[in-house]
């Protein structure tokens, strides 16, 4: 009983800790829902982001496409224009290319106002990112297998990326952590082929530690009731 008491005095405290994340953390984000109000499940991924705590103040973004969908008929027709995603952390953060980096970024943004992309209202601030226009040779089409970059400063992690959301009110999905931008982008049947398409929000990295140590704990007591 004295261990059952102490176990679930850990599992309220790691439920009570404040937002925090260790070097090392990975959160990924699917792009697999379109920005339309008649939206459902089942849509291929059109793309993939990872987060990586790298180190402290820095989390490192990698954006994978998935050229295999059929949505992309042709990859090297298609394109990523453009990314915007929520953030809460400290004001003006860096942003960086590693040496290798895959597809160039054109430009880089932080936005103090809620207005993103298809009508979307974000919590606090929220970031964007441009790659170069289509008919640039820079552009980020299927010779690329991703694109990779930094957000930086001092206090930011990655729960500043998980942490918040962006909202909309026309029975659009809701709520949205980021949304992608791509071009053309056709599925057949009577899907829908927007340019847009969003990314549903996933549990925080003490989220994961909360649902362990829970787990832990569940194991524990079935273990002591079976003795």
């Amino acid at each position: 009983m004295r261990k059952i008491t102490v176990a679930t005095a850990l599992l309220v405290s790691v439920g009570a800790a404040p937002a925090f994340a260790s070097i090392g953390d990975t959160v990924t984000f699917k792009f697999d829902l379109p920005a339309t109000a008649s939206f459902g499940s089942g849509y291929p991924t059109v793309a993939e982001l990872k987060l990586t705590e790298t180190a402290s103040g820095v989390v490192t973004f990698e954006l994978t496409p998935n050229w295999s969908s059929p949505g992309f008929a042709d990859p090297s027709d298609s394109t990523v224009n453009h990314l915007e995603f929520v953030y809460q952390g400290p004001a003006s953060p860096t942003f960086a290319q590693p040496l290798v980096h895959g597809a160039d970024i054109d430009s880089f943004a932080y936005h103090t106002n809620p207005n993103m992309d298809s009508g979307y209202k974000s919590d606090a601030q929220y970031i964007s990112i441009d790659w170069f226009k289509p008919n640039q040779a820079q552009r980020f089409d299927g010779d690329y297998a991703n694109s990779i970059w930094t957000i930086s400063g001092a206090g930011v992690d990655i729960t500043d990326f998980t942490g918040t959301l962006a909202h909309h009110t026309a029975g659009k999905p809701d709520p949205i952590s980021g949304i992608i931008s791509v071009d053309p982008y056709a599925l057949t049947d009577l899907h829908p082929t927007p340019s847009n398409w969003v990314t549903s929000p996933v549990p925080e990295p003490e989220t994961y530690a909360m649902l362990l140590v829970g787990l832990g704990l569940l194991g524990f007591t079935l273990r002591n009731k079976k003795a």
